[in-house]
């Protein structure tokens, strides 16, 4: 691509940026002022309407102004003698961050709903070997966003092989695997109930504590007493089915508009996932990085034909290991799951040999999971006398079958599979995972043995990648200690890469 743009000398961001930048200050001054907003709708006949709307009009000048100033004072160049690219931005205290080119990995160029409205793309720089969060330019034209990667590229090429140089909007590289709506409503149907359900805990909790600073309290409380008027099982019946209905219609929605039209593009040693409704992702995924490959799969998914694969990429830094690095790939079929596989590993992980937990694990399970809040349960009703006899028999009885099932079968899906090529940890009750790890990639490697040694062999592994760590633990301990010689073994022989 010819360059158009000399980037040795010090280049500002499009300027229809100061309106992305405007938009962005805006909406993040709305979340955290929400409270205040909520006070003037619904108390606004107790204020002067001209002091209001003057105090709203101040506001929205200062954010324009701030606005501008981000964006005249956001500069970035390649200072070609240092080999650092060079990012210098702030209002009043100024910031100068600058990052060697060697340790570029790779440059992600992605657009979210604002971005995709006024044209503009983000360019984010994934670094290694350092703690720092990634650098990113939030509204450059995609000419520019084009030149300035192959730019940053052919620079970190020279110091480093590693680094990716695909480029998924120039190259156009060959689709592999088209992720079809249908499997997507397959998966929002079938997962994520429990994230599903503390973003209800969490927008209910939100309502009421709002409701509670604007003195409308009396609202929740006239509902809670109109609820008391009814049978508490009808209550709970009800409640517990709006509350699966809710989980359902959050995981489709949520899940048709983050994942829609998924694509992967390969191309070389590397490939691309495409995918989003409103906000546009991009990610480039290197299968040296590839650090952890987790599958999941439930009861439903197993007969729907869905599978979801999670990628755990090298990362330098702990909080990029839960968050950026990690990337999904919902709803595949059983045969798009074994390519995808064979693209990422080279190949399936074969069972050669089993380690088990102890029946202890269940033990400590049953103990922590069922007696525990059994007992505190019921010395609260006595205190209280909110359930009659039948009514705290009975729930003990729906508790003790729900979670002693759910601990049941956690126990016996808990295994490890090592072998000469992998390290496979199962786990999980109702969503099946397999964890699965290449020997050569592990880091570090700890071991332990639980209370009374003398006594137990009973004991825990943790191995820690650049991706994540995985543990299983509650198993027999001698047989821990000879896979951990042979897992140092393998590390210490392999000659492959690990990212």
């Amino acid at each position: 691509m010819k360059t158009n743009f000399d980037f040795s000398i010090p280049q500002r961001q499009s300027l229809i940026g100061v309106v992305v930048l405007f938009t962005n200050t805006a909406q993040k001054s709305i979340r955290a002022l929400f409270p205040l907003v909520l006070i003037f709708l619904f108390k606004k006949e107790e204020y002067n309407q001209l002091f209001v709307y003057g105090i709203i009009a101040m506001f929205v000048l200062l954010i324009a102004v701030i606005a501008f100033l981000r964006y005249w004072f956001f500069k970035f160049y390649i200072d070609k003698e240092l080999q650092e690219f060079v990012i210098e931005s702030g209002v009043f205290n100024k910031t100068k961050t600058t990052i060697q080119l060697h340790k570029i990995q790779k440059v992600d160029i992605n657009q979210s709903l604002i971005q995709r409205i006024f044209n503009v793309h983000k360019l984010e720089i994934d670094t290694a070997g350092s703690s720092k969060k990634e650098a990113s330019i939030n509204a450059i034209s995609q000419e520019m966003a084009l030149d300035l990667k192959s730019r940053l590229i052919q620079n970190a090429q020279s110091f480093n092989s590693n680094v990716t140089s695909e480029n998924f909007l120039e190259d156009k590289p060959k689709n592999f695997i088209t992720i079809g709506l249908s499997s997507l409503f397959k998966i929002g149907l079938t997962a994520n109930y429990v994230a599903s359900f503390a973003y209800l805990v969490l927008f209910f909790s939100t309502i009421s504590d709002n409701l509670r600073q604007i003195g409308k309290e009396s609202l929740i409380d006239e509902n809670i007493d109109k609820l008391n008027q009814f049978p508490l099982m009808k209550v709970l019946l009800v409640f517990f089915g709006l509350i699966i209905l809710l989980i359902l219609a959050i995981n489709l929605v949520s899940t048709i508009i983050k994942y829609f039209n998924f694509t992967i593009k390969k191309n070389d040693n590397t490939f691309v996932l495409s995918y989003g409704l409103i906000n546009l992702k991009n990610t480039i995924i290197n299968p040296e990085k590839v650090q952890i490959v987790k599958l999941s799969q439930n009861y439903f998914q197993k007969k729907l034909n869905v599978n979801t694969i999670e990628i755990k990429q090298a990362s330098s830094d702990e909080g990029r290991q839960k968050n950026k690095d990690k990337t999904k790939i919902p709803g595949c079929t059983n045969e798009e799951k074994i390519a995808i596989l064979k693209l990422i590993i080279n190949q399936l992980p074969k069972q050669e040999s089993v380690l088990v937990p102890n029946i202890r694990k269940l033990l400590l399970s049953l103990f922590f999971y069922i007696l525990i809040p059994i007992g505190i349960g019921l010395t609260f009703n006595s205190i209280s006398n909110r359930l009659n006899i039948i009514e705290s028999t009975v729930l003990t009885l729906l508790y003790v079958i729900l979670v002693g099932t759910i601990n049941w079968f956690s126990y016996k899906n808990y295994k490890l599979f090592p072998s000469k090529e992998f390290i496979v940890k199962q786990s999980g009750a109702w969503d099946i995972d397999k964890e699965i790890i290449e020997p050569h990639k592990i880091q570090a490697i700890k071991a332990s043995q639980f209370f009374g040694k003398n006594t137990l062999n009973i004991g825990s592994v943790i191995l820690y990648t650049a991706g994540g760590s995985v543990s299983f633990s509650t198993a027999n301990y001698k047989e821990i200690k000879a896979l951990v010689n042979y897992w140092l073994y393998q590390v210490e022989v392999s000659e492959k890469n690990w990212m």
